[in-house]
């Protein structure tokens, strides 16, 4: 398997190391996540954690940001040299570099948060971090657009993304299934997580959400997804790789749902393998973002309600889509039988 946007196979030394930030990238954007994961998923089997354990977790949330901030500063430094960037451009990119490293670092503070703005800044360092370490390897994340018609490339990117939303619509509820037949069965040796999702992972308000869901998708697609598996690609790992290591980690991400989070892996490899064959990252945003976004309007309501909302909204946005295709595919037939 080939990704798209990679001139040829890495070998040796450039292999070993694409091999290598690959992983350093997957355990930097999954770490904090992963730890408060297994945290709730401990408390779901009555484990006492220590009174230090939410000191070890700051240290690793700072340790984290330390990392980021010298990587980013560093990756952006080595590519904008004299002979590679204008003194303008090189002056810019570097503050802005400075800037989004410091106060993704300062963030991490937990006595001088700079609250949802530094959740943002977070979220946009690992995707900018990802970004300029597959462009160091000569990979780049995003397709460029080759369609010349907007109208078409933008039917493309929605339709991708409709995918991407199929895909996460899935996994969501196959695990949410999950969650209410364990709930019903109330099976002990079976915990699963009691109260919805977003009281779980401590979202308490609008701006606490929109926050997160920067942090999620920069997070979740634009580094465990896409940035992990262009540079596995690139290292030659086997496709069934790619796929264990993205998949096993979004599981563990969601584990606070209890065993149903098992679920998730079908989350996961639908859009990995959109992106494998698309090479686009925007349109994994975009479902993932506005699967995220429905399900937070609809979770306060009975499952019921949601039923009569969520298939007329399905079959209106399936309908408009559709259209926007035909329009698109209308507009780019050449023209014939021009009057002379």
């Amino acid at each position: 398997m080939t990704h798209p946007f990679i001139p040829a196979p890495l070998r040796g030394t450039a292999a070993r190391r694409a091999l290598l930030h690959a992983g350093a990238l997957l355990l930097l954007a999954s770490i904090t996540p992963l730890v408060n994961a297994g945290l709730h998923l401990g408390a779901l089997y009555d484990v006492r954690w220590p009174q230090q354990t939410s000191h070890y977790t700051a240290l690793i949330r700072i340790g984290v940001g330390v990392v980021v901030f010298f990587w980013l500063l560093w990756a952006v430094i080595a590519r904008t040299t004299l002979d590679r960037a204008s003194p303008r451009q090189r002056i810019l990119q570097r503050c802005a570099a400075l800037g989004c490293s410091s106060a993704s670092l300062y963030a991490t503070d937990p006595d001088r948060p700079l609250g949802h703005f530094g959740t943002v800044v977070t979220g946009l360092s690992f995707a900018w971090l990802a970004w300029e370490v597959c462009r160091s390897h000569g990979i780049t994340l995003e397709k460029a657009p080759r369609e010349k018609n907007p109208q078409r490339w933008c039917a493309q990117t929605l339709d991708l993304a409709g995918r991407a939303f199929g895909a996460c619509m899935a996994g969501g509820c196959l695990t949410y299934l999950g969650v209410q037949a364990l709930l019903r069965l109330d099976v002990a040796a079976l915990p699963v997580m009691a109260g919805n999702q977003l009281d779980t992972i401590g979202v308490t308000g609008p701006l606490d959400f929109m926050a997160g869901l920067v942090v999620v998708v920069a997070v979740e697609d634009v580094v465990i997804v896409a940035a992990t598996a262009a540079l596995m690609t690139a290292a030659g790992r086997p496709t069934w790789q790619i796929y264990t290591a993205i998949c096993a980690v979004e599981v563990a991400l969601h584990a606070y749902f209890g065993v149903p989070a098992v679920a998730m892996a079908l989350f996961a490899a639908g859009r990995l393998q959109l992106y494998l064959r698309s090479g686009r990252v925007l349109p994994l945003v975009i479902g993932h973002a506005s699967f995220d976004l429905c399900g937070a309007f609809l979770m306060p309501l009975p499952l019921t309600h949601r039923l009569l909302i969520a298939i007329p909204v399905s079959v209106v946005a399936s309908v408009v889509a559709g259209r926007v295709r035909r329009a698109a595919a209308h507009s780019a037939e050449p023209v014939t039988g021009a009057a002379t």
